[in-house]
């Protein structure tokens, strides 16, 4: 089963990527991982942009692409979709005071997001005036009169106000809170970005009882059911498998920007190693972008001479484009820093991509990223020939740390 949103997130980058030149003397450590720790990617994970909740979700008003939320990438050069009860420690998952439970949420869900409750005790229960809500207190949506719950009973919530649903996106990284008729707080979970991702939800098991994962297999109005079972090192990929043996989805190591080499598959098949990537030939280069401030945009020029960009063209996966004027250079060994306002008009979104082309329209450059990845910036390292990751700091117009 392939529902998991990192896995739609790398494939989708993948697509884009192109083979650059090899050259065997640089390598990285830098993974990719699914593991049970913090991090979304994910990949094709769609914010609600309705949700004012919705925070993650820095990028300039002005960019139409980014609505498609890919993988929350660590900012430590990893891209890890949480699969278990990592919660957000401002809302933790709450021992259930009373029978009904949330037992299921869908946060991209399709068409509309969606609350799944489950009543596990042995009575029915009256949810007159109860309240639901997510992590801001102005979402929030109450049951009618006569709302009931049979015991065993599911009951599902969507957003649909017009048909007596809720009104409000569930974010990416976000809550659900359930509170009873006296306002006290009944039941509560809390997940990360990637945690609930499209085509799979955020649910307990054993179902009704047990703690929050991501479940690959959507059951509204059902019990949940665990996640099949994988077997790392059969060639296939199974279960929350990111890669296994040589199947990496497509990927490469010049997905990150690498001139060459070969990716690794560690970790119980949940990450992708990229320490047997090599650099790539010195050359003019994207070397660092960002999508959390004037969404700037650096080339590098790693060869021994001047070189003219009058006529090349930079765009982003929305096909927005800037053509360079006369009389714009770069030196040897030297920067062209690109800012929105000033050079570019266009925004570069959460998950986007960046592409310059030469005077004859061919691809000279690639890089894209996935959600977040680009905070505070996506660079090349080593500076100019290594492959990209996310950087703990800013470093336009200077050599990247």
């Amino acid at each position: 089963m392939r529902f998991h949103a990192f896995r739609f997130a790398l494939t989708g980058i993948a697509a884009l990527a192109v083979t650059a030149c090899s050259d065997d003397n640089g390598s990285s450590d830098d993974t990719i991982n699914d593991t049970s720790g913090d991090v979304d990617p994910d990949t094709s994970d769609t914010a609600d942009t309705s949700d004012t909740a919705d925070t993650t979700d820095s990028t300039d008003s002005t960019d139409t692409a980014d609505t498609t939320d890919t993988a929350d990438p660590d900012t430590a050069d990893t891209a890890q979709p949480d699969t278990t009860d990592t919660t957000d420690t401002n809302v933790p998952d709450t021992t259930p005071l009373l029978a009904v439970v949330i037992n299921e949420v869908a946060a991209t869900g399709d068409p509309n997001d969606w609350i799944e409750l489950y009543n596990a005790g042995a009575s029915t229960v009256d949810l007159t005036g109860w309240l639901v809500r997510d992590d801001d207190a102005t979402h929030a949506f109450v049951f009618g009169a006569n709302t009931t719950l049979a015991a065993g009973a599911y009951l599902v919530i969507e957003r649909d106000p017009t048909n007596g649903g809720f009104d409000f996106g569930l974010g990416t990284a976000d809550a659900v809170l359930l509170y009873d008729a006296s306002s006290t707080l009944v039941d509560s979970t809390s997940w990360l970005t990637g945690q609930s991702p499209a085509g799979a939800t955020w649910g307990r098991f054993p179902n009704g009882s047990g703690m929050f994962k991501t479940l690959l297999a959507p059951t509204r109005g059902a019990a949940n059911v665990d996640n099949p079972a994988s077997t790392c090192g059969n060639g296939t990929l199974e279960g929350l498998e990111i890669c296994d043996t040589n199947d990496f989805m497509g990927l490469s190591c010049a997905t990150w920007g690498w001139g060459g080499g070969t990716l690794e598959c560690l970790t119980n098949c949940t990450q992708i190693g990229q320490s047997k990537c090599t650099a790539r030939a010195a050359g003019l280069v994207i070397n660092e972008v960002e999508s959390d401030d004037t969404d700037r945009i650096e080339l590098y020029n790693g060869t021994a001479a001047t070189l003219d960009l009058a006529g090349y063209t930079v765009l982003d996966d929305s096909a927005n484009s800037f053509v360079l004027p006369a009389g714009k250079t770069i030196a040897a060994g030297g920067y062209l820093v690109l800012e929105r306002d000033i050079d570019h008009t266009f925004g570069l979104g959460d998950a986007d991509s960046v592409e310059l082309l030469d005077k004859s329209g061919t691809r000279v450059d690639f890089i894209a990223w996935m959600r977040g990845q680009a905070i505070p910036a996506y660079c090349r390292t080593p500076n100019g020939t290594g492959g990209f990751r996310t950087c703990d700091e800013q470093t336009f117009g200077n050599p990247n740390l």
